[in-house]
């Protein structure tokens, strides 16, 4: 949505002048916050229920920068960004993950005991040969780019989940692109019967939990379910440029609270489009299991403070799917118009400042035996 049909659809809705939504946006981008003009609308800040106090609240994605770059030692995000390791470590401690099928990479690198690909030849052999669906990703990527879910393969094209077909040549080229390290292949993971039945899709919708993660305790501290629609192959939002929802989630019991099509004002929606199930009072299952896996896992990726997991909930329990950093943590305050600076997360912030300017005291000081 452009920000002048923005502008009208607020005045529509909250009768609040063009000239006030301005003076209101130019007031957030030049005070400490930063907040950009079409923040101003994504994240709901024209809403007159909001006071002050609940508006500074907010953060846009400069202050999300700042967070990633204060609490996420550079040296520590290859074991997050960097699939072939966070999976390697996830899977030498037990933890549920996607079944990794086949690996490309030029070097021979791998997580377990799955197929190693080197060449081009090898790729095709493999598709030929292997069983369907299946999943492939970048070992080095976010965002869902390059990602497919694959129902087969006639030696020249490519067929993807969503029954569009892809020329061998177009397929392979992430495999080429030297910033991606290669490529994964996983065994496709279904979401949960009941998840199946909210969206009419057997494709993957997961959790997104954003997680501050101290010396002695992790708090999850956001969660939002990210929800296909149509034919989707993925979940990824986009600002709503693919159709899916975002919906919030009560942290406490991973039930639903909010939903959105798209950001921005008249962007809320109550039911699925494609199976008109209520999306509000949903109730995920294994909320609890989901909880303490994530909490779990958190503790083994040290230097990483602010972790952004992604969980699936499958008929077996939750699955690991992903951890990202340099996530856009502001994108939760669209779903339900509620800035994610509140209370718990400045406690969580400073505890974090707390600990870090401990370390590097004790750094200062040395060690001697």
């Amino acid at each position: 949505m452009s920000l002048p049909t923005s502008a009208r659809a607020v005045r529509k809705l909250s009768g609040k002048s063009i000239l006030s939504q301005l003076r209101e946006a130019l007031a957030l981008k030049l005070g400490p916050q930063r907040l950009g003009l079409s923040e101003y609308y994504e994240y709901g800040l024209w809403d007159p229920r909001l006071d002050a106090a609940r508006r500074a609240e907010f953060i846009g994605w400069r202050t999300s920068q700042t967070l990633d770059r204060r609490h996420n030692d550079d040296h520590a995000r290859v074991l997050a960004n960097d699939k072939l390791i966070n999976y390697l470590i996830l899977h030498a401690l037990g933890f549920p993950i996607p079944q990794p099928l086949a690996t490309y990479s030029t070097n021979g690198r791998r997580i377990a005991d799955e197929t190693t690909l080197h060449t081009r030849d090898e790729v095709l052999d493999f598709l030929a040969s292997t069983a369907y669906p299946l999943f492939v990703k970048p070992i080095s990527a976010g965002y869902g780019r390059g990602a497919a879910g694959l129902a087969g393969f006639d030696g020249k094209q490519v067929t993807l989940l969503d029954g569009s077909r892809v020329d061998f040549d177009r397929f392979f080229a992430p495999f080429e692109f030297l910033p991606f390290q290669g490529m994964l292949f996983q065994a496709c993971v279904e979401s949960h019967p009941a998840i199946q039945a909210l969206t009419g899709s057997n494709a993957l919708c997961c959790i997104r939990m954003i997680c501050l993660v101290m010396q002695q305790e992790t708090l999850i501290h956001t969660a939002f379910f990210k929800i296909v629609t149509g034919r989707n192959m993925l979940d990824n939002f986009s600002h709503g440029d693919y159709g899916n929802l975002l919906a919030s989630l009560d942290p406490e019991r991973g039930v639903i609270t909010h939903a959105i099509r798209r950001m921005g004002p008249g962007g809320d929606i109550d039911h699925h489009p494609d199976t008109g199930q209520p999306l509000i009072g949903f109730q995920l299952p294994c909320w609890n299991e989901a909880i303490a896996l994530v909490k779990e896992a958190t503790r083994h990726f040290p230097g990483l403070g602010i972790q952004n997991w992604d969980v699936a909930i499958t008929p077996a329990g939750p699955v690991l799917i992903e951890l990202n950093t340099e996530s856009e943590l502001a994108v939760p305050q669209a779903i339900n118009h509620r800035g994610l600076m509140d209370e718990r997360l400045r406690q969580a912030l400073r505890k974090l400042d707390e600990e870090r300017e401990t370390t590097a005291r004790a750094v200062r000081k040395g060690f001697h035996a």
